[in-house]
């Protein structure tokens, strides 16, 4: 939160009945006819007139609104008086240190529906890299109940999440896209594609805008707070025996898990010749790759391992991969008609086959940061392998848990509209 102005008495402060807007660090206030929205990133002003909330103000913070009306709450000469007068009001639910299993995965949790709902105000004022945030923040989240939904538990509602997830990051990624390729293709197109990439950037920024003050997308939101408060408010002698478990204990076993799906379609790659279905393994490993680094950023303070650089080269090598395929078939579609075009599009899929022909060394140089994954299974399991059988996988301490069996019932059911 920014530091605190004085203000006359005459400030009055508005938020929704239940405080969404304060509970969350952020105030909403108008000063003769000059509003301001103080966040923690800092104000944010607008002109208005008398007691009316400016509709671009109310779209702004429709994340943490929730389209919940915005009134008067208090009028007080600044921010410290607005604190001492309504703090009480604010339900907070106490969130103590918790180093169980499900406790450190929630931590991370929290984290990033919270930065969620940060990366959406800043995607509706248009700053760099914020949809890319929102992207991100979808993806660690169904990277969380990919990885560790044995220790979160009801498998159909994170199932659920997930598609709505994915649906959201499918409408902000064209945006993100588009901008990616128009740097992309600065140093060979210079200003002739610009005319191109201006429509094709307005079309998905329009496409994300829908999105954003669609129902559905609110809904979502909805749904993380009450997966949320379901899991941290559950009483713990209800929770899965895994859950409660030590997570050092627990997680290395459901990241090592996730580690070795990478290497599954690593090695499928090699198989392939050059073309349309070695691209898709290829993007099947990076997909693959991301949950592999959600699943160790989650778990990061109960695993054995920091493989930070060696993750990041490896993303790396799979985004310049992605970058160029789609360049590739961009360059296609633009039909620019001189040589040049050619030229680039040839140098794009030799860069793609330069990341195919290194992906094997870099993997190795990750399987290698990461192999305390492996030892710490040995010392705490003996011999066993992770996989006894296509039904089982042993999580530590003898504990069996078969891919068939129900997951706990949860007392919550969700629907999803569109638009």
């Amino acid at each position: 939160m920014s530091a605190t102005v004085a203000t006359a008495p005459d400030t009055v402060y508005f938020d929704t009945v239940s405080l969404r807007l304060l509970g969350n660090d952020l105030t909403l206030s108008v000063d003769n006819g000059s509003w301001c929205l103080e966040t923690p990133d800092g104000p944010i002003r607008f002109a208005g007139s008398g007691l009316a909330v400016p509709p671009t103000l109310s779209r702004l913070v429709r994340a943490y609104t929730r389209d919940d009306d915005l009134v008067a709450v208090a009028r007080v000469g600044g921010t410290t008086e607005l604190h001492a007068v309504l703090d009480h009001r604010i339900a907070r639910s106490p969130r103590p240190p918790d180093d169980s299993a499900r406790g450190v995965v929630l931590r991370y949790l929290r984290a990033q529906i919270a930065a969620l709902a940060a990366a959406d105000l800043g995607a509706r004022q248009d700053q760099p890299d914020a949809v890319h945030r929102m992207r991100v923040a979808t993806r660690r989240l169904r990277g969380v109940f990919s990885a560790y939904a044995r220790v979160l538990g009801g498998r159909r509602l994170l199932k659920a999440l997930s598609d709505e997830l994915r649906w959201l990051g499918g409408e902000l990624g064209p945006a993100r896209d588009v901008e990616v390729q128009w740097a992309r293709s600065r140093p060979w197109a210079e200003e002739r594609t610009d005319a191109c990439f201006a429509v094709l950037s307005e079309e998905a920024r329009e496409r994300a805008r829908r999105a954003l003050d669609g129902r559905r997308y609110l809904q979502l939101l909805t749904a993380l707070d009450v997966l949320e408060v379901v899991l941290s408010e559950k009483p713990r002698q209800q929770w899965p025996k895994v859950a409660r478990r030590p997570a050092e204990r627990v997680l290395p076993h459901l990241a090592r898990a996730v580690a070795e799906k990478v290497a599954a379609r690593v090695s499928g790659v090699a198989a392939r010749p050059a073309g349309p279905e070695r691209d898709r393994a290829v993007h099947g490993v990076r997909k693959a790759a991301k949950r592999l680094r959600y699943a160790l950023e989650a778990g990061a303070e109960a695993l054995p391992v920091d493989a930070k650089p060696a993750v990041r080269a490896f993303q790396d090598l799979l985004g310049e991969f992605q970058d160029a395929v789609v360049a590739r078939e961009l360059l296609s579609a633009l039909e620019v008609a001189d040589g040049t075009l050619a030229a680039v599009r040839a140098q794009e899929t030799a860069i793609a086959d330069r990341c195919v022909a290194a992906l094997p060394d870099a993997w190795r140089d990750l399987r290698r940061a990461l192999c305390p994954l492996w030892t710490q299974r040995r010392r705490h399991e003996g011999r066993k392998s992770f996989a006894e059988g296509p039904n089982a996988a042993i999580l530590g301490g003898g504990e069996l848990v078969r891919s068939g069996e129900a997951g706990p019932k949860w007392p919550v059911k969700l629907r999803f509209d569109g638009g």
